[in-house]
């Protein structure tokens, strides 16, 4: 993959997680405020995200081999599979089929 499309993947990022959030370290892009974000807004993440991965030709964001991209995007997907089923009953991240691969490719890095 080129820098320019790795670095658009990482671009991606501010596109598509919810605004007027904070990438806070205990709830990043969960609160507008002290309010949570309204499901609906987490769900069109998630496609989005979902979307996104599925452009790839491999696991990961650039293709079969961890990226930069992998590396910014990661620590946020896998707060809200911890998180999200917390705060929106039935909302489980896996079910998004390219999200769900990403992380069982993750899982599996050494």
């Amino acid at each position: 993959l080129k820098v320019d499309e790795t670095r658009d993947l990482v671009r991606a990022f501010r596109t598509i997680f919810p605004k007027q959030t904070r990438p806070s370290s205990r709830s990043a892009f969960l609160l507008k405020g002290l309010s949570k974000v309204p499901r609906r807004e987490i769900e069109d993440t998630l496609a989005k995200t979902d979307d996104l991965l599925q452009e790839s030709t491999g696991p990961f964001f650039a293709g079969n081999s961890i990226s930069c991209a992998d590396i910014v995007w990661g620590p946020f997907l896998e707060r809200y599979t911890a998180q999200l089923p917390v705060l929106y009953k039935d909302l489980d991240v896996r079910s998004y089929s390219h999200i769900n691969t990403w992380l069982d490719a993750m899982d599996g890095l050494p």
